[in-house]
């Protein structure tokens, strides 16, 4: 599972505290000892980058006296994290604390919701998102996917070949592409082949060139059931993906279709967990 340096921890915490807390400081009561807790409201939660909490806790001298891992579902009103020490270095970790498990844990919660909706139709089919997550949050938002039982469909350009509309309009005609495709599998032995298309067509046609995965971009149900069907006739081995407008109010509908994977980028908009947080000195 991905982990976040300590170096981007630090970096979290700059934002909310770049030159220490006046208040607390301002106060007086820094040195006194008080102990924190992280729980759940009313609904459960999928716990997201707990790992992450713990260690900017330790960072700043923090003792954790309990916490739950990353995928776990917590139930509602449930202590989950909880730690103690110097009562300055709880207000200075606090809310950026709160702040990444608020996140995380909202797009975890959502992911495996989605999931087990997909599941529910059709049980080994995997829930995958996309590479559009907002900057800077890319560790935060795969860490919470997976902890929601999702995966990540492309980290990025670096490691997979995923073929677009935009890449074959610069090769004049089918026989050129076929061409660059043909090339492109001998030199990257290692690596599947991903197109994306958008209609039966062009499905049946890139098969045919050899394409290992097709990506069926907001294809309407029954046209992507009709396009599965024959694929699964033709091309028994080749690995079939929906894409496009998927939520989980639409999920199952696309499971039910028979793809091997859904990519979604709904995670990547759900509303933050609304986690409680407890302050009390020792």
């Amino acid at each position: 599972m991905i982990l976040l340096s300590d170096q981007e921890l630090e970096l979290i915490l700059a934002e909310d505290v770049p030159y220490g807390d006046l208040t607390t400081a301002s106060l007086g009561i820094t040195d006194q000892r008080a102990r924190i807790t992280f729980s759940t409201r009313d609904r459960p939660l999928v716990a997201a980058c707990t790992e992450e909490a713990v260690r900017l806790c330790g960072l700043y001298g923090l003792e954790i006296d309990g916490f739950v891992k990353s995928g776990t579902l917590i139930p509602p009103k449930s202590i989950f994290l909880e730690a103690h020490g110097e009562a300055g270095n709880i207000h200075r970790v606090w809310k950026s604390i709160q702040n990444l498990l608020d996140y995380a844990g909202g797009i975890a919660t959502y992911t495996r919701e989605a999931v087990l909706l997909a599941r529910s139709v059709n049980p080994d089919i995997v829930v995958a998102t996309t590479r559009k997550t907002a900057p800077f949050t890319k560790k935060i938002a795969i860490k919470a996917v997976e902890s929601g039982g999702g995966v990540a469909h492309r980290l990025g350009l670096s490691e997979s070949i995923l073929v677009f509309d935009y890449h074959r309009i610069f090769f004049a005609n089918d026989e050129a592409f076929a061409e660059a495709l043909r090339k492109t599998k001998k030199s990257n032995p290692e690596k599947k082949i991903v197109i994306e298309v958008c209609d039966i067509a062009e499905a049946l046609k890139f098969a045919a060139m050899g394409a290992d995965i097709l990506q069926m971009e907001k294809l309407p149900l029954t046209k992507l059931a009709d396009a599965v069907r024959i694929l699964r006739t033709d091309y028994p081995h080749i690995t079939l993906i929906a894409t496009g407008g998927i939520s989980t109010k639409n999920i199952a509908e696309y499971a039910g279709c028979g793809v091997d994977m859904i990519v979604t980028s709904s995670p990547y908009n759900a509303q933050s967990a609304d986690i409680k947080v407890r302050i009390e000195p020792l």
